[in-house]
């Protein structure tokens, strides 16, 4: 069995990857930024005792260092970089990233979750990883980071984040190959989670079973690639 190191696992994909990866016995390292006010990720440990919360502010780079430290010896098959930021909903929030209307301090905050934290968790667990099987390095991208498959603009800040986050998979896949290891970009599709909303196309839990197999499925030869749940390439 796999050890997986999952962030943002406290709702949404992150949840339910901590839920299904649990239910196969998978050992799962799962962070949250408040564990005390993750009721859900709390039931589920309970009942899953190789299920591990850690406490985890990807906003704060000391929290993210700390998370190191504290995992150091702990050899981690899978980091999943998942957690990420849009600032609410697609309704409540998506003016605030307009080209009218933009909320500079939330595009600081957005890259700053959705691009910085994701490059240091890796820094900061290479050797968790160096000491894992699978050496696969996950970072959850989005169909919106595509810049071929923008042809609507809105949400700049979050689909600039996005192609950023694209271009550090594609900087770590060329500079880590040499050491064993995969990183690859994932687009988890339309998602009904908190940021898709109840009228997104792939529930949670199909979403995630998808993306389980396609990373299960995973080699040396899938190293730099931005893929779908289905497993299809995604345009940069």
């Amino acid at each position: 069995m796999a050890t997986w190191l999952v962030t943002g696992a406290n709702r949404g994909i992150g949840l339910e990857y901590a839920r299904q990866l649990a239910r196969v016995g998978e050992t799962v390292i799962a962070t949250a930024r408040n564990p005390a006010g993750a009721a859900e990720l709390a039931d589920l440990t309970a009942a899953n005792p190789q299920l591990r919360v850690e406490a985890l502010d990807l906003e704060d780079r000391a929290s993210i260092i700390a998370l190191g430290h504290r995992l150091e010896g702990t050899p981690v098959d899978v980091l999943l970089n998942n957690a990420g930021l849009y600032g609410g909903s697609w309704d409540n929030a998506s003016h605030r990233q307009s080209h009218d209307n933009m909320d500079y301090d939330l595009w600081e905050q957005i890259m700053r979750v959705n691009v910085l934290a994701p490059f240091q968790m890796v820094q900061v667990l290479r050797a968790s990883l160096n000491a894992g099987q699978r050496k696969l390095i996950i970072n959850m991208s989005s169909d919106l980071g595509s810049i071929t498959n923008n042809t609507q603009g809105q949400s700049y800040a979050y689909r600039s984040s996005k192609a950023a986050l694209n271009m550090v998979t594609k900087g770590l896949s060329a500079e880590l190959a040499q050491q064993g290891f995969t990183v690859v970009s994932m687009a988890p599709g339309w998602t009904q989670t908190d940021l898709g909303g109840a009228s997104a196309r792939w529930p949670v839990e199909e979403s995630v079973a998808n993306q389980i197999k396609v990373i299960a499925g995973l080699s040396a030869q899938d190293n730099g690639r931005f893929v779908d749940l289905l497993g299809r390439t995604v345009p940069w």
